[in-house]
């Protein structure tokens, strides 16, 4: 069904998406062999992890979840910042890294150093310790103080947002010899190899001895102890840096994001490092991300996979306490510096949280409002959900609405051409719902979410939109309205069979259903089932199935007929209820004369429910 569905939207949106022409930040580590694929084939362990998660945490540690969907860097991120934080230059010696044992020949190194905006020596800081990748140095993720880079920038607005905490990055190179080294596909695997000794001998005692970090001094014993407050990650060649620090440095740091670039897909190699390190499941976490269409991504998945068969070492979860290690693949994303600044800015925005007290995710979402509007819709809102990513969505607010009474609310989703590639705001200018509804409840607020496709993604962004809606305005519980057409009731139906609870009555158009059954059975939410008996799309024998398939289970929960028929309503329009308005197709026209029709949207906003949420 899942597979149904990516192939109509790959066929749909070879017709109508353009082509993006992405920044490059990062080079990639190799040319060879690039994948195309829409989803990950990633495995997902079963059952949560065993064991305390607290043991050994400290000050610090998130509890919350890494969002399922990454979020889209805002575009004023990019541009500069009234709090811009400080980019530095610290010089350190070190040593060659072959003969690095040997200390026979001495190095002076550079590493850029990131300080956020009011750092004082006063106040202690996480540190993150950031590595390119091949072909670049020091300076390319987040440039010099002369030429600071995009990605400084968007640090600089997210800690200044408070989406990111202030912390410390600092920016080294693998690079030896040669400020070239990083070209040499072969070399650059080696000195990634070596790098742990300049990094845990060298660098670190440098950083935190100059800086100020939750370490008490640059004893080996003062800097373990500050695990909790240091990470390590880079993309691509910089990711294979990150699995080496993994592999070697599980003393000085908790937290790993390595992004598009493997190390071996040899689950017990991995399992060994966690064994032989003293370590337990619960001391660290693993970020990693990569994108569908990245050539990197293959085998860079493989490996995730490989480390969950051995799962006395590795827990698949989304937050610490579940596990410590959690995998995202960004569609349509390759391998290159607009991934690389994405991913590291999603993974620099959950490390390093703690809980406000007895805040959840929810109450931790914020709102960039839009700045337009059309037809009295404030249009391109973004809820920036902690779970699940950005979230666009179009919004009416009555001028009537003070928080102070209880209002409904209504929420609706379009089809394939109100997605949000489609163009901001093309699913109000394409459909009628949300601006007939206003005809029948003038106490309501309608909500209307662009979204990217059909799929579950989307759903659960949906049910966190409505969520942010239900704990933010003043909403009747017992008045809250939904409807999907075409690819929306997709999703929607999606939505019903994942939270039915939230909603006093659905409306499902010219569509066919996706989501689980007995969930929406559960909840004795109503659903009216609409569709031409021709419809060129899907045809209307799915949705009788649909119908016929909840009948049959409201049957067996010993509800009788009218009580079925209360619940559920399939209502099938021959072709002399389009001839009659001139209409020629049923699909495309349904959409516009079910929101028009008052038999239709009477029904959904006449209903009342007397659920308490």
């Amino acid at each position: 069904m899942k597979e149904a569905r990516r192939e109509r939207m790959k066929k749909m949106m070879a017709i109508t998406m353009s082509v993006m022409v992405l920044l490059v930040m990062v080079s990639g580590c190799s040319n060879a062999g690039k994948t195309d694929r829409d989803k990950a084939t990633f495995k997902e362990s079963s059952g949560n992890a065993s064991g305390t998660a607290d043991a050994k945490k400290q000050s610090g540690v998130p509890s919350i979840s890494f969002p399922q969907e990454l979020q889209e860097i805002p575009e004023n991120y990019k541009t500069s910042s009234e709090q811009p934080g400080t980019l530095l230059e610290l010089h350190y010696n070190t040593y060659e890294s072959e003969s690095y044992d040997k200390k026979t020949k001495t190095l002076e190194k550079r590493a850029i150093v990131y300080l956020p905006f009011q750092y004082s020596d006063e106040e202690q800081y996480n540190v993150f310790y950031l590595m390119h990748g091949g072909w670049s140095n020091e300076t390319t993720t987040l440039g010099t103080k002369e030429q600071p880079s995009v990605f400084k920038n968007v640090i600089d607005h997210a800690i200044s947002e408070g989406k990111i905490k202030p912390l410390i990055i600092v920016c080294p190179t693998y690079n030896n010899l040669s400020g070239s080294d990083s070209g040499d596909y072969s070399l650059a695997l080696k000195l990634t190899r070596n790098y742990h000794n300049e990094l845990v001998n060298d660098l670190i005692p440098a950083v935190e001895g100059t800086y100020s970090s939750y370490a008490k001094s640059t004893a080996k014993e003062d800097l373990i102890a500050a695990r909790n407050h240091r990470g390590f990650g880079g993309f691509s060649m910089g990711s294979v840096a990150t699995w080496r620090t993994f592999e070697y440095c599980l003393d000085y740091f908790r937290y790993f994001m390595p992004m598009s670039g493997s190390l071996t897909e040899d689950g017990s190699y991995m399992d060994n490092i966690v064994k032989t390190s003293g370590y337990d499941w619960n001391d660290f976490f693993i970020v990693a991300i990569t994108g569908s269409a990245d050539f990197a991504a293959a085998s860079f998945e493989q490996q995730i996979n490989a480390m969950q068969d051995y799962k006395d070492s590795f827990h698949y979860a989304d937050n610490e306490e579940e596990g410590n290690l959690t995998y995202r693949v960004k569609k349509g994303y390759t391998h290159d510096g607009n991934a690389a600044m994405e991913y590291t800015y999603n993974g620099l925005c959950w490390f390093f949280q703690e809980d406000d007290g007895n805040k959840d995710a929810k109450e931790r979402d914020q709102v960039t409002e839009g700045k337009q509007e059309y037809r009295d819709f404030l249009v391109d809102n973004v809820l920036h959900s902690q779970t699940e990513g950005d979230i666009h969505y179009h919004v009416y607010v009555p001028d009537s609405y003070d928080g102070k009474s209880q209002y409904a609310l209504y929420v609706t989703l379009p089809g394939y051409q109100g997605l949000y590639f489609q163009g901001v705001a093309a699913n109000i200018k394409t459909e009628d719902f949300a601006f007939e509804a206003r005809k029948y409840n003038p106490n309501m607020i309608i909500l209307a979410p662009q979204l990217n496709d059909w799929e579950e993604p989307s759903a659960r962004q949906t049910i966190a939109l409505v969520e942010y809606f239900l704990s933010h305005y003043n909403i009747d519980a017992n008045q809250v309205y939904a409807n999907g057409y075409s690819g929306g009731g997709e999703t929607m139906s999606l939505v019903m069979g994942m939270r039915p609870d939230l909603f006093t009555a659905y409306l499902h158009c010219s569509s066919k259903w996706d989501g689980d059954y007995e969930t929406l059975v559960k909840s004795r939410t109503p659903v009216y089932l609409v569709i031409g008996e021709a419809d060129e799309y899907y045809g209307s024998e799915s949705l009788k199935e649909a119908y016929n398939s909840l009948y049959k289970l409201y049957e067996k929960e010993g509800l009788s007929k009218e009580e079925i028929d209360r619940l559920l309503i399939l209502d099938i329009k021959e072709s002399a209820y389009f001839d009659s308005q001139k209409v020629s197709n049923q699909h495309g026209g349904g959409g516009f004369l079910f929101s028009h029709d008052e038999e239709i949207m009477g029904w959904l906003f006449g209903q009342l429910s007397n659920r308490r949420m």
